[in-house]
C-alpha cells in the first residue's frame, strides 16, 4: 500500500488517486522548472489546472506535497539502482556503485539532491520528522547488508544506524566533489574502494596498492 506522508488531509482512495497523481505530476514539472525552494502551491495549482483550495483538499501544505513527491522519486531511483547493480559480485562493489550512482544523479536532479543534502528549511525539518530520510537510507542499504550478513560476509557488530549515517555522509561528499570538479567518477571509485573494501569486505578481502 502506498505510504501517505505525515500530515496529509486526505487518504488515497480510488476517487482521489487521479487528482493526487495530477497534482504530483504538476509539482514534478514545477520543481524541474523552478527548483524546490522556488516552487509554490500557486505554481503547482496553475500547472495542474486546479485551484489552490483543490490542491489543499489532497495535501495539508506545500511541504506535505513535496515530501510525498521526494519520497516517490527516491523509491523510483532506488528501484533503478537495484536493477542497474544487481549483478555486482560483492558487497563492497555494490556499495561503491550505488554511492556513485546516487551522487551522480544528485548533482543533476533537484529531488535526488534534496534526499542527499536536505537544508534547514521547514521542508527539511518535515523530511526528518516524517522519517522519510531514515526510511530511504534503510531501503537503499539494508537489503545489501542483510544478504551479506546471511552469507557471513559482513563483519559482525556494525550498528545499522552508524552505517546509514556514514554512507549518507559519503553520498553528500561525493555529490559535492563531483559538483566542484575535484574528481571524476573513476577517481572517486578508486578512492571509495580503498576504504569500503576493508570495512565491508569478507575477512580475506585486501585493498590493492
Amino acid at each position: 500500500m502506498r505510504r501517505v506522508p505525515r500530515g496529509s488531509r486526505s487518504q488515497p482512495t480510488a476517487s482521489t488517486d487521479g487528482a493526487r497523481e495530477r497534482i504530483l505530476a504538476a509539482a514534478q514539472r514545477c520543481v524541474d522548472r523552478h527548483g524546490i525552494r522556488k516552487t509554490t502551491i500557486g505554481d503547482i495549482a496553475s500547472e495542474s489546472g486546479l485551484s489552490r483550495p483543490s490542491v489543499y483538499r489532497y495535501f495539508a501544505d506545500r511541504d506535505d506535497l513535496l515530501v510525498e513527491l521526494i519520497t516517490r522519486h527516491g523509491q523510483a531511483l532506488l528501484g533503478q539502482a537495484r536493477k542497474s547493480f544487481s549483478r555486482q559480485s560483492g558487497l563492497p562493489d555494490q556499495i561503491v556503485e550505488r554511492l556513485l550512482y546516487i551522487a551522480d544523479h544528485g548533482r543533476r536532479d533537484p529531488l535526488t539532491r534534496y534526499l542527499i543534502d536536505r537544508d534547514g528549511t521547514s521542508l527539511g525539518q518535515r523530511m526528518m520528522a516524517s522519517g522519510t530520510l531514515q526510511m530511504m537510507r534503510a531501503e537503499m542499504w539494508d537489503p545489501l547488508l542483510d544478504a551479506a550478513l546471511a552469507k557471513n560476509e559482513l563483519p559482525p557488530g556494525l550498528p545499522r544506524s552508524d552505517v546509514h549515517l556514514w554512507l549518507g555522509g559519503l553520498g553528500k561528499m561525493l555529490m559535492q566533489g563531483l559538483d566542484d570538479g575535484e574528481g571524476d567518477l573513476e577517481r572517486y571509485r578508486s578512492v571509495l574502494h580503498r576504504f569500503i573494501d576493508p570495512a565491508f569486505g569478507s575477512p580475506n578481502s585486501r585493498v590493492s596498492a
